[in-house]
């Protein structure tokens, strides 16, 4: 399976979660469809590249089992966010004094869009918090006690944003469960569903949101920059790109298939990875993926455990990502965004690449099992930590 990507065969590589990986097959269909266009841009890009994205749209649309009218193809999560946040704040529905609702455990740059979007607008934003081993019930509440606390203080909720598979964390969330708490509460949803194309079989139609974003270039195979943004019939006529182009006034997703004049060889490539999703298991790939990460983390976890260092014990994930597990560090390693990135690098020097992340105080490794993984990864990485984890080091 390694051949089948493009990985430096002499690095291990266990951060599938973050960036994906192209499949060859897929980088050759994208190039195959960048050639396409340079013999005849004058005239593809002009008649032919707007339908043929329509196409892939569509099967995108498919995979996800939702109609083609419902799913805009964009970027990435983050672009899709702030699409929803500038919609609302055209319309007049994100305004000063209102509140967007996010959780502790949403993605960085995702909160950070929506600060930004409540300062230009005067709104507010309120985490909901919950440990990393909380149940679904508890993750239910405590969305329900913060909606429950604004509606007596008198504040219009104007968005609550609900992660399927929360980044930093890998934990699975009861989106159903939890968007229903948005409706009852009188609020919109959107469900940042970044890392569920491919892993879960969740998609937008019975998710209850009002929104709904998931990434096709992570567990999908898909080129980067290949996204799908969903809305709700009632919501979808209001959304417009962030970028006016020659789409402007074909409405909701029609605007989003062109934004000027830029390579679509992503999109257009898009059949070519849900068909090697399928070749590969579809479904079953993440049953294989699971079954793994339950072998491994208990390895990589008796390395860390055994070079003596003090960790305070950590709750893990009640419902962890099925292709994706936390490892709790020792205290005072990979805790703060430095202290990670700096490991990230020592780990990337022994040629092994992996996620390490800091969340509320203490750092954790979020291994990733792609197809492309085996057992002897992990053992490569068990074997290195002590080389770049010792006693003092912070």
């Amino acid at each position: 399976m390694r051949d089948a990507f493009l990985l430096d065969p002499d690095r291990v590589h266990l951060n599938h979660g973050s960036y994906g990986a192209v499949p060859r097959v897929v980088e050759e269909a994208q190039r195959w469809q960048r050639d396409w266009v340079e013999a005849n841009p004058s005239h593809r890009i002009r008649y032919d590249v707007v339908e043929l994205v329509a196409q892939a749209r569509a099967t995108g649309a498919a995979f996800l089992d939702v109609e083609a009218e419902s799913v805009a193809l964009v970027p990435n999560v983050t672009h899709a966010v702030a699409v929803v946040l500038s919609s609302l704040a055209r319309q007049g529905r994100l305004r000063a004094g209102d509140v967007v609702v996010t959780s502790t455990h949403g993605y960085g740059a995702v909160r950070d869009a929506i600060r930004l979007w409540c300062s230009w607008t005067g709104a507010t934003t309120v985490p909901v918090a919950h440990p990393v081993g909380a149940s679904s019930d508890d993750v239910v509440e405590a969305f329900a006690r913060a909606l429950d606390t604004l509606a007596r203080q008198r504040r219009r909720v104007a968005l609550v944003v609900v992660d399927a598979i929360t980044s930093p964390t890998a934990t699975c969330l009861p989106v159903r469960r939890l968007t229903a708490v948005c409706r009852s509460a009188g609020a919109l949803s959107l469900v940042d569903a970044a890392h569920v194309p491919g892993q879960l079989p969740d998609g937008p139609g019975e998710s209850g949101a009002d929104f709904w974003t998931g990434a096709f270039h992570k567990w999908a195979f898909a080129a980067r920059g290949t996204s799908a943004l969903w809305a709700s019939e009632g919501e979808r006529q209001d959304l417009a790109p962030l970028t006016t182009s020659w789409g402007h006034g074909s409405g909701f997703p029609g605007a989003f298939d062109a934004h000027g004049t830029d390579d679509y060889s992503a999109w257009l490539a898009l059949p070519d990875a849900l068909a090697f999703w399928d070749e590969l298991g579809g479904d079953a790939i993440a049953v294989r993926a699971s079954a793994l990460l339950e072998r491994v983390v208990p390895l990589v976890d008796s390395a860390i455990a055994a070079l003596g260092m003090p960790r305070a014990p950590s709750a893990l994930p009640a419902s962890p990502a099925p292709q994706m597990r936390l490892v709790p560090l020792p205290d005072g390693i990979g805790h703060t965004r430095e202290s990670s990135d700096a490991l990230i690098r020592d780990l990337g020097e022994q040629g092994v690449e992996t996620a390490v992340v800091p969340f509320e105080g203490r750092g954790y490794l979020r291994l990733s099992a792609a197809p492309y993984n085996e057992w002897h990864d992990y053992e490569r990485l068990a074997t290195v930590l002590s080389n770049v984890i010792a006693p003092g080091r912070t």
